[in-house]
């Protein structure tokens, strides 16, 4: 086991704050989600296998809850989404046990490992071929999905007890670290960025497109961060229509502009998707009638925005910088030798799914690409059926209760992450971040639809918007 020179002051600060409340781990573990390629230890004997920063926290207080629920404190709710989300990390952890050991060498796939030695079936990109078989990805893969679901498990209910304005304020302290990681970048900041990037993944910090340098903030490469960004954008964005905080419309904004520095095109499609979102669901409060001060307001806004657009289009060139990043983030990249070796992950990931009879492969036994590619090939169809059924539960009904505004900017968040994953997901771990919105989304919901035992002489609730917000 390595420990890295940071490891122990997170761990002394992780120390600090569960001594004095065992739920601030959790925000300790929301805010270092922007420091994705911070691991805090490395295990050489299982692979080399990095345990990034935001996952060894959330896996320490999420341990710490449950025996803190065994001695007393309440054991957490069991809730439709948690025994499913349950039951889909139970079949991924039978996956790279069993499954993966069922079908070992019956067919190749492209495996997690990038040392693999082979022989290349294509000369524009490294990955090769092998037969599958059981590895330290089928170890740490399954590590990453039981974290997720202790974390979701763990994290809902102590939003229960504290309230969701709790986990907002986690987020918008991550979201301004996830700004803050980007300026530096863009400062060319990386003997101190070092510190803070030491997973043991292939740094892709020297890239640029069209002139311009990519932006990576603490992630190992551009379409990390730039899915990120938009999950980020889109809760803020999200949590502003509906509240109007001038909070929310910075982090928004901000982390906007860092999707866009990375100049991904997962970043830009996840943020595209989002944005619809956000828009439709915010249409009848823009179509409302409102103030003649408001709408005076927003008629200079537009035509102020609308000049500004239309000289930079008459007096720089704008368009043709633009239209040169679009054609070779979107039209030229699939041509490209990435794009040639992701349309192979995905293949891959499908050929699997017909070998096993639609079981999957084992969750960590191969790399692709794309959401349902990934899915498929690793946990089959009864995994994804169950994910699936998971993130309806969480976010696929529409919320007009107390919170409804933090509802719908949960839902935001998760629709971005699913967008970047549907583009350039490689992994079927639903991820820390998307559990964290889940989480926020479901404690809200369960909060009104399973109201808690009146105690004998407490006065009866009042109506109106006393949420679970106000709790905290």
């Amino acid at each position: 086991m390595i420990f890295y020179p940071l490891s122990l002051a997170v761990l002394g600060i992780w120390l600090v704050l569960i001594l004095r409340r065992l739920d601030d781990g959790f925000t300790m573990a929301i805010a270092l989600l922007p420091f994705g390629m911070f691991a805090a230890i490395a295990l050489p004997a299982v692979g080399g296998l990095s345990v990034i920063a935001s996952s060894l926290v959330a896996a320490l207080t999420g341990g710490l809850v449950i025996v803190a629920s065994l001695l007393g404190r309440g054991a957490p709710v069991l809730t439709a989404p948690t025994i499913v989300l349950g039951i889909y990390a139970a079949y991924a952890a039978f996956s790279a046990v069993v499954l993966v050991r069922l079908f070992s060498g019956q067919f190749e796939v492209f495996t997690l490992a990038r040392s693999v030695q082979g022989v290349r079936i294509n000369p524009f990109f490294a990955s090769v071929p092998v037969p599958l078989r059981p590895g330290s990805s089928n170890i740490s893969q399954t590590f990453y999905i039981l974290l997720s679901f202790l974390a979701f498990l763990t994290f809902k209910d102590s939003l229960r007890r504290r309230g969701v304005a709790w986990g907002d304020r986690a987020l918008a302290i991550a979201g301004t670290l996830n700004i803050t990681l980007a300026l530096m970048d863009m400062a060319k900041l990386d003997p101190i960025l070092e510190q803070v990037r030491t997973a043991k993944y292939a740094l892709a910090n020297e890239q640029s497109m069209g002139g311009f340098a990519r932006i990576i903030g603490g992630y190992s490469e551009p379409a990390a961060f730039g899915g990120a960004s938009a999950a980020f954008f889109a809760y803020f964005m999200a949590a502003f229509f509906a509240s109007r905080r001038g909070r929310d419309l910075v982090l928004g904004v901000g982390n906007g502009l860092c999707t866009i520095a990375a100049l991904s095109a997962t970043g830009f499609f996840a943020m595209g998707m989002a944005g619809m979102l956000i828009f439709f669901t915010a249409l009848p409060a823009i179509l409302r009638p409102q103030r003649r001060l408001v709408v005076i307001g927003s008629i200079v806004g537009v035509c102020l925005f609308v000049s500004g657009i239309c000289l930079l289009l008459a007096f720089t060139p704008l368009p043709d910088v633009a239209g040169s990043l679009f054609e070779r983030i979107f039209l030229a990249k699939a041509d490209s030798s990435s794009g040639i070796e992701r349309k192979a992950w995905a293949m891959s990931g499908f050929t699997a799914f017909l070998e096993t009879w639609g079981l999957g492969a084992g969750a960590g036994s191969l790399r692709s690409n794309g959401l349902i590619a990934v899915l498929l090939g690793s946990v089959g169809l009864p995994g994804t059926l169950a994910l699936a059924a998971f993130l309806w539960l969480s976010v696929g009904r529409s919320w007009r209760g107390a919170e409804a505004g933090t509802y719908q900017a949960a839902r935001a968040g998760v629709v971005a992450l699913l967008a970047g994953s549907a583009l350039s997901g490689t992994s079927p771990d639903p991820g820390l971040l998307m559990i964290v919105f889940c989480a926020i989304a479901c404690a809200i919901r369960e909060h009104q639809e399973v109201p808690a035992p009146a105690r004998a002489g407490a006065p009866a609730p009042r109506e109106g918007r006393a949420g679970l917000g106000r709790t905290a």
